[in-house]
């Protein structure tokens, strides 16, 4: 008798471990990124609520890691994960976190988004499927896209950009135009600099300053409209862009993140909804479905906003059909320019 009731006991056990160890089995998401922009804040603001709307709260603990630009420590940080058996899933945002993570993370899947140029950075060769242990939600030329569409609504002749020597997602970007250019027939003109000397030290924020501003001052002059690339030091000092477009007369359109600082066109994805597709790929990942085969090539909601303020400050008047064309209108700027 006490022999049966000590493996009706053991039966108990192994069937209700879950009840044991803290009820349904819970899975854990890292979230990882190299700086504090406000993109990644936007992406990661849909995954959550992505994981919330697909009913997976209570299942899914969210860790997050942010290397707030140091990338030694994100590199350490990322070298310590290749052994660890506690995340289930990691979700990148950026390039730069999603470069390091792609190479050096081979056992556990990754979902990544905010991406500049993920073909020119060589995280996608194929978007049909990495053949490894990531997929992401991201736009094919996603740079192009919104210059094509800039031109079809201003019909500009030259546009203008200045970028990041060094960034896999600027670098992409200035390639793309080029060729965007030669079969559009547009000119485009640009300078790079570096944020970095040789020896990899940042530079202080006064020569960061002043290369942004000898770089805008040679490029602007020349163009009929500028584009400006994603970035946190560009957002930081958008005041020198703004400054230069007010004095040059020259319209201004990129990421939507620039919109209530001066950038009179915001030609944009979605960010919001690209963390909740996100999402839609981390749980599938989770219940059991291979990375490899869900395709990267599906953040498709774009948006287009305008602020009027700034088009009537740099002197430009947007045609009925940008207007609307525009999902949102902006009618003033931040009072911190």
């Amino acid at each position: 008798m006490k022999k049966i009731i000590y493996i009706s006991i053991c039966l108990m056990v192994f069937f209700n471990s879950d009840s044991i160890f803290g009820g349904e089995q819970k899975y854990k998401i890292l979230s990882i990124q190299h700086q504090n922009f406000s993109p990644y804040i936007r992406s990661l603001k849909g995954f959550k609520n992505g994981i919330i709307e697909s009913g997976y709260k209570d299942k899914i603990d969210i860790i997050e890691y942010n290397a707030k630009g140091d990338l030694k420590a994100l590199d350490i940080y990322i070298e310590k994960l290749k052994n660890s058996n506690d995340i289930d899933l990691i979700f990148s945002l950026g390039t730069q976190a999603t470069k390091r993570v792609v190479k050096n993370i081979k056992k556990i899947p990754i979902v990544f988004t905010d991406l500049g140029t993920p073909e020119f950075s060589g995280i996608v060769t194929d978007w049909k499927t990495s053949n490894a242990n990531f997929t992401g939600v991201e736009t094919k030329n996603y740079v192009t896209i919104g210059i094509n569409l800039l031109h079809e609504l201003i019909q500009f002749e030259s546009i203008g950009m200045i970028y990041l020597k060094g960034s896999p997602s600027h670098d992409g970007a200035i390639k793309q135009v080029t060729e965007t250019a030669k079969t559009s027939g547009f000119d485009f003109i640009y300078k790079g600099f570096s944020l970095r000397d040789d020896q990899g030290k940042k530079y202080p924020k006064e020569i960061i300053r002043k290369n942004i501003k000898e770089a805008l001052d040679y490029v602007v002059p020349k163009v009929d409209v500028f584009y400006v690339q994603v970035s946190k030091t560009f957002n930081i000092n958008f005041d020198l862009f703004f400054e230069n477009f007010k004095t040059n007369g020259i319209p201004s359109a990129g990421d939507p993140v620039y919109i209530k600082k001066g950038l009179v066109m915001g030609i944009g994805r979605n960010k919001e909804q690209f963390g909740k597709q996100c999402a839609e790929y981390a749980v599938k990942i989770l219940n059991g479905t291979d990375p490899a085969s869900l395709p990267m090539d599906v953040g498709k909601s774009f948006s287009i906003s305008l602020n009027t303020e700034a088009a009537t400050i740099v002197g430009y008047n947007p045609s009925i059909d940008i207007l609307s064309a525009a999902d949102d209108i902006y009618k003033e700027m931040d009072a911190k320019k």
